[in-house]
This record gives C-alpha cells, sequence and structure tokens, in this order.
C-alpha cells in the first residue's frame, strides 16, 4: 500500500491542471482502495460549501455543479468534526442526504477523511462501497496518509499559485459593486498615458498656447456635454460630478501655472504633464480621504487635456459586444463613455471606494472591484468572472468554475427577477410583523425615482453630496430647489433630511479643516452650531421646501449631549418663526431626529426621548467609534468590523431600551443594505431600515422568506459569539439552511 500511496501524491504533484490531478486522484485511489466509489469535495468557505471537484462511480452530471453546505450530509459531519467517519451503512447516519442527481442510492460503505492543512480545512476525501462493512485499519490508514499528502499539495498550490504546471489564476481585490459577471477583459488604448510624455522645448510658444486654449475648450465642452446627458436622464449627482471637472478646468490658478509652463519654454503636453502631477502630489499628502481623491480627479482631466492635445487620437466606438473593462485608472468621464448596455462589469489596478467612479459604478449597478494587483494588459481579451461579491477575479476559468458561475449567473437573474417582480409588496416577515424599508437617496436618482413605489420613504438624504459638487456653499434658494425635488418625489412618505454633515475626514473643497483627528474632531453637529448662519440657511431652505409637501423629517449627525440637542432645537424653530414671517403663515414643526453614532449616547436615550422623535443608528461612525478604529486607516482597515460581537451585543442593548422607552429607531448605515449584517438586525429585533435603491428589491425579498421564530434562535447564538467569524459563520449557516444563501455568496 505504501508504494501505491507514493505513485499516487506523485502522479498528483505531476499533473498540469487541478481538474486533471483531482480526476487522477479519485481514479487511482479507487484502484488502490478496490472500492466502487471514490470522490474528492473542496471547500469554499466564503460560500460555506463543498464542491464536488471530482469522483469516480458516481453519475455527476455535466455541466452542473454538485454543491453541499458546510452542515448537509455525511460529508458536512466529517468536515465539522475535522474527523474521520467510518460508517458500515451511510443511510442510518443522522445527517445522510440522499442526491439523486449522482444516483448513489445503493451505496453502503462510507469512509470520509478531512483534508486538513495548519487547522484550515481544504475538502473531504470519500471513498464508497455497494456492500455493507466497516473498512479496516489499513484501509483507514492509507486514507488519512493520503488525505495529509495531499492536504500539503493543496496548501502550497494554494500559497504559491501553482499546482504541478497549473498557475492558479485568481486574483484578490478590493469589491465596490456587488454583483457577478462573465465575459473577455477588454483595455482602453485610447487614453494617453502621463508616462509617454517626454520633456520638450517650444519652438513656438504663442502657437503651444493656442494648443493649450483648444484642448482646455475641448476638454469642458466634453464635460458640459456628459453633464447634459447625465441630468437628461435624471441623474444630477452624476451630472454635478462633471460640472465639477468643468469648474476645475476653469480655474484660474490651474490656467495661469499651465500656461506660464509653457513660457517657460515647455510644450504644451510637458506644461500639463509637470503642473498636474504636480497638483496631484500636493493632494496626496492631504490627511483627508475626499481630497485626496480629487487628485484622480485631476489626473482624469489632465489625460483628457493630453488626448485633445493629440490630433491623432480619435474616440474608440467600437467596443466588444459584451465586455469587462480593465484599467489601471477609471475616470469618470471614461466610465461616462463607454456603452452601459455592453459593460458586463469593471476591473481597476488603481482605485478607491469613494472616488468618483466608484460612485458612478454602484449608481449603474455594475459589478466591480478595485485595487486589483495586476497588468491590465495580462487581462486584456482574456476570458474573466468577475465576482463582485468576494473580490475576486478568475483569468480563464477551468471549464468547473466556469460551469460554476455560470449557474450561479443565471440563478442571479432568477432571484433578481424574483426580486424586481414582487418590489411593491410589502417587506412582511411570515408571522405578519413589517419591516419598514427605506431609502438612503441622492446616489442614482433616476433609480430612485423607478423604485418609488417600493419603499416605505427616504431614511437618509446626505444634504452634504450637493454641496461637495458645488463650486462654494449653494444659497438658500439652490437648497430648497434641491430639497424640494427629494419631498415632491415621495409626497405621501416621510422624507428624512440629514443636515450638513461634514468635517476633516468629510470636507468641502472650499471650506479646508485641518485637524490631527479628524474621526474625533470639528464634525457634524458641532460644525453647525459654531457656524448657525450655515446652519439657519439650510434649515430655513428644508422648512420652505417642506411647505407644500409636509413630510420632511430632520436628521441631527454627531450628537454627543443633551446640550447639542437642545442648542439644535432652538436654531430650528427660530428658523421656522422665520420661515413662517416669509409665508406670512405658520409652518408647522417636522418631526426630529438624532444619529446615534456616538455609543456614549445610548445612556442618554431617556433624555433624548424627552426631546426628538426618532433615533437613526449610522453603523458606519458607530462602529469605528465602539472598536477605536479609523476606518479611512488602511493600517487599522481589517479591524473594522460591523459584525464584532461587540458591536452586535451593543446594538441588541440600543434596541432593548428604545423598546422600552417606546421610542422609534431605525438603522441607516452600511448594515442595512448588507443581506448577512442585515440578517443580524433583523434578528435582534430591528424593524426599520435604510438603503441604497439596489439593495431595496433583494431585501424585502429576503425578508418575506424569514420566519422570527427561528430568527430568535439565531440571535442567542449571536449574542453568544466571542469572534466576528463566529457570528458570520452562524449567520451564513442559518440562511443557506434556510435557502438564502445566494443573498451573500451570489446564486440561490
Amino acid at each position: 500500500m505504501l508504494t501505491r500511496l507514493r505513485d499516487i501524491v506523485e502522479k498528483v504533484a505531476m499533473a498540469t491542471s487541478l481538474t486533471e490531478a483531482l480526476e487522477i486522484l479519485v481514479n487511482e485511489t479507487c484502484k488502490a482502495m478496490r472500492t466502487d466509489v471514490c470522490s474528492i469535495y473542496l471547500a469554499d468557505h466564503p460560500r460555506q460549501c463543498y464542491y464536488l471537484m471530482a469522483t469516480r462511480g458516481l453519475k455527476k452530471p455535466r455541466g452542473i455543479a454538485i454543491r453541499l453546505g458546510f452542515d448537509e450530509g455525511v460529508v458536512g459531519a466529517v468536515g465539522r468534526q475535522s474527523e474521520m467517519l467510518n460508517l458500515a451503512d451511510i443511510r442510518e447516519h443522522p445527517q445522510y442526504k440522499y442526491l439523486p442527481q449522482l444516483k448513489e442510492g445503493q451505496l453502503k460503505a462510507f469512509l470520509g477523511v478531512p483534508v486538513v492543512y495548519r487547522r484550515q480545512l481544504l475538502g473531504v476525501l470519500v471513498v464508497q462501497q455497494k456492500e455493507k462493512r466497516l473498512f479496516n485499519e489499513t484501509e483507514e490508514s492509507f486514507m488519512v496518509t493520503l488525505s495529509m499528502q495531499l492536504a500539503v499539495i493543496l496548501s502550497q498550490a494554494q500559497a504559491k499559485g501553482v499546482f504541478g504546471q497549473y498557475r492558479q489564476s485568481r486574483i484578490k481585490a478590493i469589491p465596490v459593486s456587488q454583483g457577478i459577471a462573465m465575459a473577455y477583459g477588454w483595455q482602453d488604448n485610447s487614453q494617453p498615458s502621463f508616462d509617454s510624455v517626454c520633456e520638450a522645448s517650444a519652438i513656438n510658444k504663442d502657437d503651444e498656447k493656442q494648443r493649450l486654449i483648444s484642448a482646455l475648450e475641448s476638454a469642458a465642452a466634453e464635460c458640459r456635454r456628459i453633464s447634459k446627458r447625465f441630468m437628461a436622464n435624471s441623474s444630477k449627482e452624476s451630472a454635478a460630478i462633471f460640472d465639477l471637472y468643468n469648474h476645475l478646468l476653469n480655474d484660474p490658478q490651474l490656467k495661469k501655472n499651465l500656461f506660464t509652463s509653457i513660457e517657460q519654454g515647455a510644450v504644451a503636453e510637458w506644461a500639463v504633464k509637470t503642473v498636474i502631477e504636480d497638483y496631484v502630489e500636493q493632494f496626496s499628502r492631504l490627511r483627508d480621504l475626499y481630497l485626496r481623491e480629487r487628485g484622480t480627479d485631476l489626473r482624469a482631466l489632465g489625460q483628457r487635456l493630453l488626448f485633445h492635445l493629440d490630433d491623432s487620437l480619435t474616440p474608440i466606438n467600437q467596443w466588444p459586444e459584451r465586455f469587462i473593462l480593465v484599467a489601471d485608472e477609471l475616470s469618470a468621464s471614461v466610465l461616462a463613455e463607454l456603452p452601459f448596455e455592453q459593460l458586463a462589469g469593471v476591473i481597476v489596478r488603481d482605485g478607491a471606494t469613494h472616488s468618483h467612479s466608484a460612485i458612478l459604478i454602484r449608481a449603474m449597478g455594475i459589478p466591480a472591484i478595485m485595487g486589483a494587483d495586476v497588468e491590465p494588459s495580462l487581462l486584456h481579451n482574456r476570458l474573466l468572472i468577475l465576482d463582485g461579491y468576494r473580490g475576486e477575479v478568475f483569468i480563464e476559468p477551468e471549464n468547473l468554475i466556469a460551469q460554476e458561475y455560470q449557474q450561479i449567473i443565471e440563478e442571479e437573474n432568477v432571484l433578481s427577477r424574483l426580486a424586481e417582480g414582487t418590489l411593491e409588496q410589502d417587506a412582511i416577515l411570515k408571522n405578519g410583523d413589517q419591516i419598514k424599508i427605506y431609502l438612503n437617496a441622492g446616489l442614482s436618482p433616476r433609480y430612485e425615482q423607478q423604485i418609488n413605489m417600493g419603499v416605505d420613504g427616504v431614511g437618509l438624504y446626505r444634504t452634504e453630496l450637493p454641496f461637495m459638487l458645488h463650486n462654494g456653499f449653494p444659497s438658500e434658494d439652490e437648497q430648497k430647489q434641491m430639497y424640494q425635488e427629494v419631498l415632491e418625489l415621495f409626497p405621501t412618505k416621510p422624507v428624512v433630511l440629514r443636515t450638513l454633515d461634514i468635517g476633516a475626514d468629510k470636507q468641502l473643497p472650499y471650506m479646508p479643516i485641518s485637524e490631527e483627528n479628524p474621526s474625533l474632531g470639528w464634525r457634524g453637529i458641532r460644525i453647525m452650531l459654531d457656524q448657525p448662519e450655515i446652519f439657519l440657511i439650510q434649515l430655513r431652505a428644508m422648512l420652505r421646501a417642506d411647505h407644500a409637501v409636509g413630510n420632511l423629517r430632520i436628521l441631527l449627525p454627531m450628537i454627543t449631549s443633551i446640550d447639542e440637542v437642545d442648542e439644535a432645537i432652538i436654531l430650528i424653530n427660530r428658523a421656522r418663526d422665520e420661515v413662517s414671517n416669509l409665508l406670512k403663515q405658520p409652518v408647522k414643526m417636522p418631526q426630529i431626529g438624532v444619529m446615534l453614532e456616538v455609543p456614549s449616547l445610548l445612556f442618554l436615550l431617556p433624555e433624548l426621548k424627552k426631546r426628538v422623535d426618532f433615533i437613526s443608528i449610522g453603523t458606519n461612525d458607530f462602529t469605528q467609534y465602539l472598536l477605536a478604529v479609523d476606518r479611512n486607516n488602511t493600517h487599522v482597515a481589517t479591524l473594522y468590523d460591523n459584525l464584532h460581537p461587540a458591536v452586535v451585543r451593543f446594538l441588541a442593548m440600543v434596541y432593548e431600551e428604545c423598546r422600552r422607552l417606546n421610542m422609534p429607531i431605525s438603522v441607516c448605515g452600511e448594515m442595512a443594505g448588507q443581506p448577512l449584517s442585515a440578517m443580524v438586525l433583523i434578528a435582534l429585533g430591528y424593524r426599520s431600515l435604510s438603503m441604497s435603491g439596489r439593495s431595496v428589491p433583494r431585501m424585502k425579498y429576503l425578508i418575506r422568506q424569514l420566519d422570527p421564530e427561528l430568527m430568535s434562535e439565531l440571535a442567542l447564538a449571536l449574542l453568544r459569539a466571542e469572534t466576528s467569524d463566529s457570528v458570520r459563520l452562524k449567520t451564513s449557516e442559518f440562511m443557506e439552511k434556510n435557502g438564502l444563501g445566494g443573498f451573500v455568496r451570489g446564486g440561490i
């Protein structure tokens, strides 16, 4: 047996592909063990399941992936216990699960061994026979030894990206927009690069200045054209991005520096390169994430100037029928020019989740990842699978992987159609309890208008977004117009407008703030109370906008004390009196709420109950304050986790205290729109969630499948969990067990 063992291991290690290696494994093991069946199941931890990767003896259907949840079947029992199972008759085991597509009904004897490397479960190796018997000790020893050897080979392949001659083609990156796409990669080579610009002296300075003027005018016209196109589609926030670009192109200091460089003897291209790169370098040193990413906008504008300076370049108007865009960087202007109906996904080597291009991608609902450590040219014209749930790319995937993802995509489409088709139905749990689904509005007005009838109102409108995209503070009339549009979009439903929430971590371009620790500094309500003239203008604009509609609710951010609430209410009353005098008729007081972002506010809820009408939890800031983790700091990004046991337990305490006080409470942070974390919130008792428009259909469909009695058991398990991984595992297992796993891994 030892010789056979060595032969099997050597043949597996020499295989030229993963598929070939596993086929060799099951065939050779079947012969060595003289059994009817040998199968290998590999573990997929993010999806919490096993895949039947290869088998000899079972009737594995072609083109269909066989999947078992971690808690399913006898294979699941082997993996969960990480122990060998030797059964004379598998059908007598309490976890036996018959899979009719494999036609294994006549099999009785079962021997399964876990494939484990350094405490990580990689899979389960199984042999089966038709006769009823226990495998002997020699056979057990052979299988255990084989699994140990196999574990080393698989772990090395996983770590090094090599399996024999086979190179793993999987790239990890940052998920920016959820979804799955399978198509050929396509790189836009029409965009000029700063790296291609060489230093050169101008022969005629006046000619170079004229070339630059023409390029600036062409780029500005391009921005205006794109802005009008977005405006025509009711996507005003996206249009405002290009209004900002146009403003940057007309910045007097930028123009002065460009023309000064030409005056000093540079050609127009070199002037653009050196001046823009100097600006980008200055922006990169700023602490504020938003302003750092405006440096990316400047670089993108510089590239468009180079494009318009080169008469030999022409815009691409022939794209593949369906493609995944791959790029080093992605500007919003390039993205806006791509054919939406042909664009399947986006992979960017260097990008940020808060960039304007990322905002546009999410608004378009296209799967995307950023921070992919790969040369885009290596992905051009190659079949790719983009997994926007897990932040992964498969390059020229093997047939089994491609078949599995194709099945998932088809299931995704089915699930999307089911969800979209029942959008207008209420989100009602199986016991009849209703969950209110509100919208986090502002990023995709056109889509938000389409799902108007599918939501119970607007749970959060971030008023700072239009402020960020203006050249200066919007006037009271401009703000009134903006607020009135969103209030009138939902005339019979409540609309929560959050007052200006800015600070050193989220700055306005025209109001720079510099602080050592922005998260704990001058931000939110603190700025508004220190600058009451700005606050009063905004409050008057809100009340004027609401006068003809009557559905306004005002939300105060970053509240830490009762004094702040009292001062804010005084100013709201003052603004109401001023608007009443202006309109010459009484203006009603809207409902007032506060954001619970600072954990200490839990202990002030009884006092808040006397002053405000509702509480809204901002889980993004709430999590960073509770865990002492700056969510914008890459050094500690892995520590920021809204499923940390402390976060879960604190959320439970907040809910119970609000329930005791009969205080309405909702969640408007990222947790509410992500199926896994939303499941945690619902299990804890939350019945009001606010999320982005793209999340609404699936979340409502998900909620209608839930049984609160079963979820109460989940809640108890979550409150006993000691680690974030445990919270995820328990929630994922619950979802898989109830047929909802597709909401966290794709598919159904």
